[in-house]
């Protein structure tokens, strides 16, 4: 049945219905005996599992686990902590299903909370999911809404590859509804229009929403076209390709630098299409090649301002 529930709480009803529905679903992560006391009072301290200050061996038993049959959520404190074990996540746990010839699926999920607006500058509050996306077999989620967040943790634990879920913090109490039906991984028009569609993931995802309601306003009519991706890797591009082809201008909107992630690979796929699909080349909105300071980061990223600007003048 469809409830309104905050981001946060979506997430944290995903990760408690799952591990109901799966008595082989362990969490690992830091100081689990605190921060999920309730769980752990449900499903004891064998399936909750607290360990040392050790990414690495963290992912690396979530892997073993997934060798014996279990599944696996694992909890990193921030998103850029994932430097820390990245071989783990590389080298064991998304070539896992690939060295085994598919025999050994590693259904392994791992939380990389992204922590912006908190103060931290260069050290907690880095995306790092284009430090991923050339990995083979590695799913990558960024949802925009508590719909995406519940369906997407559910989906990635049901796939026989590792996923990166990446949550934002920053809108972590943003409510929405969340649907009763699980759209396996697909990315959702979230916002309908006819004249720009705007193709964001994450935090970039509720901005564009807001956007698109502000330039409804303004125009008296719905003209922006959100298509919030969810799984940035991989992309649906079904669903992407459709809304591009029904208003011809696109709006690609991302968090991080524009080096790398799906800002630019989208791009290459859109270049790609038969010559008149478009009626403007498409246009990448992200975050600056910066690292981000102490004292204010949101002059070095996307906001609705930046994106309603930009969604404008490809209209125009």
């Amino acid at each position: 049945m469809m409830a309104t529930l905050t981001y946060r709480d979506a997430v944290g009803e995903a990760l408690q219905d799952s591990m109901r529905a799966d008595a082989k679903l362990i969490v690992i992560g830091q100081n689990l005996a605190h921060s999920l006391k309730a769980l752990v009072e449900e499903f004891g301290d064998q399936r909750i599992r607290d360990t040392s200050i050790s990414e690495s061996a963290m992912v690396g038993m979530a892997v073993g686990a997934a060798m014996k049959g279990w599944k696996a959520v694992v909890m990193i404190a921030y998103a850029d902590i994932a430097s820390v074990c990245h071989k783990a996540i590389v080298q064991s746990a998304a070539k896992l299903n690939y060295l085994t010839c598919g025999r050994l699926p590693c259904s392994v999920l791992i939380r990389l909370p992204i922590a912006r607006f908190r103060g931290h500058g260069p050290m907690g509050n880095e995306v790092a999911a284009s430090w991923f996306y050339n990995v083979p077999d590695l799913n990558i989620a960024m949802p925009g809404s508590a719909d995406e967040a519940y369906w997407n943790f559910r989906e990635a634990l049901e796939r026989l590859k590792p996923t990166l879920f990446f949550e934002d913090r920053s809108i972590h109490n943003r409510a929405g509804e969340v649907s009763g039906e699980q759209r396996g991984g697909r990315a959702a028009v979230t916002r309908s229009g006819d004249r720009v569609t705007l193709v964001p993931a994450g935090r970039a995802a509720a901005m564009a929403e807001d956007v698109a309601d502000q330039l409804a306003k303004e125009e008296n009519r719905k003209v922006a076209e959100v298509v919030s991706l969810g799984f940035i890797k991989p992309l649906d591009t079904e669903t992407i390709f459709g809304a591009a082809r029904k208003t011809g201008r696109v709006l690609i909107i991302q968090d991080e630098p524009p080096w790398g992630g799906y800002a630019r690979y989208l791009r290459c796929l859109l270049d790609e299409l038969p010559s008149g699909s478009l009626a403007a080349p498409p246009v990448v909105l992200c975050g600056a090649d910066e690292y981000l300071p102490y004292w204010d980061e949101r002059p070095f990223l996307p906001s609705v301002e930046k994106i309603a600007a930009a969604a404008r003048n490809l209209m125009a």
